[in-house]
């Protein structure tokens, strides 16, 4: 996982979602992608970034480590970690879903070429399959350890 930081920009190399600087008095405030408006500072748009990657992540190497980190990143944000992941797969469920009515556009104009591909680490499956997954094991495990 590594985030790009610019003056202007936070992007990954592991997750779509972005944050971007809008100008403004006082140097302006920054956005995340997943997370219109809300004016953060850099540092909370850092931690939105990094939870992201952090909640993307299908097989981090400490899921307990993993999941402490990401309680931490959504309270800077002021948020629960179980809105965080709402969110988050609200947004992958709209990328798909926007995929999806533009692959069926490009067959009914008969310019059925292949999709793109991501290049991403976990190409075949939608993020939203791979938080699926990843959640799932961690609230049985958590809902586990609290017994």
């Amino acid at each position: 996982m590594a985030l790009r930081i610019s003056g202007r920009a936070i992007t990954s190399d592991m997750t779509p979602e972005t944050a971007h600087l809008v100008p403004g008095p006082g140097g302006g405030t920054w956005v995340l992608s997943w997370l219109p408006g809300w004016d953060l500072t850099q540092d909370q748009a850092i931690d939105g970034m990094a939870l992201d990657e952090i909640l993307s992540d299908p097989e981090p190497e400490d899921r307990e480590w993993a999941l402490e980190m990401a309680a931490l990143r959504a309270r800077s944000l002021g948020m629960e970690l179980e809105d965080v992941v709402v969110r988050l797969c609200a947004r992958v469920i709209e990328r798909d879903r926007l995929r999806y009515r533009d692959e069926e556009r490009q067959r009914q104009e008969g310019t059925d070429r292949p999709p793109a591909e991501s290049g991403g680490r976990y190409a075949g499956k939608s993020v939203a399959q791979l938080l699926w997954e990843v959640w799932r094991g961690r609230v049985i495990s958590f809902l586990h350890r609290g017994r």
